[in-house]
């Protein structure tokens, strides 16, 4: 039986505050996902204290984060309405993932939601105590496969910290199409084959632009996926590889978790799946596709392989245990929406890491999407700073590439990624 918190009008006060964040980001991105966080703090915040399901909800949470909070719950009941389970019919017909057509502001959302909680609230409470935060957006994938590009590394070893499934060490695998800002009708277009063995090339088409000229304008692709799956709009400059430039071979993809999802079986699959807002259809495509490039590679000699670390307290052991020693390329290690999660913020992880860089023989470039906790602002709430560390010959560099959202979708270029780019071109 879970024991009463301590501090339930605190607890209460927190996971208010949660479900209200979650509504505001989701505001304009997620119209389902804004409107039940909201609901679900509007229960919160209400002065009754007998309502079962806020009861519920506290019993159910005591023991875990806030911050997760939010996010596991919705996620059980998307897995509910994913797999079809009666109770959870009403509150289906609002999920486009699930073939509803039902608008947020329309109906008895709010009952359905109320109803599906309490008729389901075993289940919920079990997922709720023993699940982990899975956010396997694919399209972050690009963290570490655009900066690659610039290094004219003929092989990595790569390398992810907070793996979850691992989809986005196959990132090679899919296909990304990066633009310099949605104002563009067309401009040059620079195409970058991905792939161990393939050789580079460079196809110039000519089209118009609007604003821009051709000679600042670029259009980027990346990836062995067809059709595009990711388009990715920018702000500023792209700053373009060195050119014939082709993505590195990888010698081989590893990851760590604190609780790997591993993808043995449908249910799996569909758990994974119920990470992804009701109304994402694309971003839930995009989920499956990754996850049927994970399963291409797995028969190659760099399958992804994946193991249990506490972060940050395990980092230098997986480093020495699984990394060490790469000596016959550079490393590549990224984490992309990590630190939040972390005890510390991830503020350990940068001298574990550095040390151990710092006795490599290879290169070390570590690349990463985290909320920046000191130093310059978003450009808007949510969105993380994109940066670049890399150890080499004894020196250490670091750049603030750009702003990211955090699901891939917008870029905001700073002057530092010209820097970066200018670095590479120099070697």
């Amino acid at each position: 039986m879970v024991q009463p918190h301590p501090d339930m009008d605190g607890l209460q006060t927190r996971l208010t505050g949660r479900f209200r964040k979650q509504q505001e980001f989701a505001a304009g991105y997620s119209p389902l996902y804004s409107r039940l966080f909201g609901l679900l703090a509007d229960w919160l915040t209400a002065a009754r204290p007998s309502d079962p399901l806020v009861d519920w909800l506290l019993q159910a949470t005591a023991t875990r984060s806030s911050f997760d909070v939010p996010l596991l719950l919705l996620a059980g009941l998307h897995r509910d309405v994913l797999t079809g389970v009666a109770e959870a019919a009403d509150l289906a017909r609002y999920y486009p993932t699930a073939g509803g057509t039902r608008q947020p502001d329309e109906g008895e959302l709010a009952g359905a939601l109320r109803a599906a909680i309490l008729a389901r609230k075993d289940h919920l409470a079990a997922f709720l105590a023993t699940a982990t935060v899975q956010t396997n957006e694919t399209a972050r994938g690009l963290c570490w496969l655009l900066p690659v590009l610039y290094t004219g590394w003929r092989a990595i070893h790569l390398v992810d910290l907070g793996a979850s499934a691992g989809l986005n060490l196959v990132a090679d695998q899919r296909s990304y199409r990066l633009s310099g800002g949605e104002e563009w009708v067309g401009c040059a277009v620079r195409t970058i084959q991905a792939g161990a063995h393939s050789a580079p090339y460079e196809k110039m088409g000519h089209f118009e632009c609007k604003g821009k000229s051709a000679e600042s304008a670029s259009v980027i692709n990346l990836g062995n996926g067809e059709p595009v799956q990711f388009l990715v709009a920018g702000q500023g400059k792209i700053p373009l590889p060195p050119s014939p430039r082709s993505l590195p071979a990888i010698l081989s993809r590893i990851g760590c978790d604190l609780a790997p999802f591993l993808l043995a079986t449908d249910w799996d699959e569909q758990t994974l799946a119920a990470f992804v807002w009701g109304d994402q259809l694309k971003r839930l495509a995009m989920l499956r596709q990754g996850i049927a490039a994970l399963k291409r590679i797995r028969g190659t000699s760099a399958p992804v392989r994946l193991y249990p670390a506490h972060l940050p307290g395990d980092l230098t052991e997986f480093l020495e245990q699984r990394i060490t020693p790469c000596s016959d390329a550079p490393v590549v290690l990224y984490n992309t929406y990590l630190t939040t999660y972390l005890h510390d913020k991830g503020a350990s992880l940068r001298p574990q890491l550095a040390a151990w860089a710092a006795g490599q023989i290879q290169p070390v470039l570590w690349l990463q999407w985290e909320t920046l906790w000191q130093g310059p602002r978003p450009p808007d709430f949510g969105w993380v700073g994109w940066s670049a560390d890399l150890w080499r010959d004894g020196r250490h560099f670091h750049w603030h590439l750009a702003w990211a959202h955090p699901h891939g979708t917008h870029i905001q270029w700073l002057p530092e990624s010209a820097a970066w780019a200018d670095f590479w071109r120099e070697r």
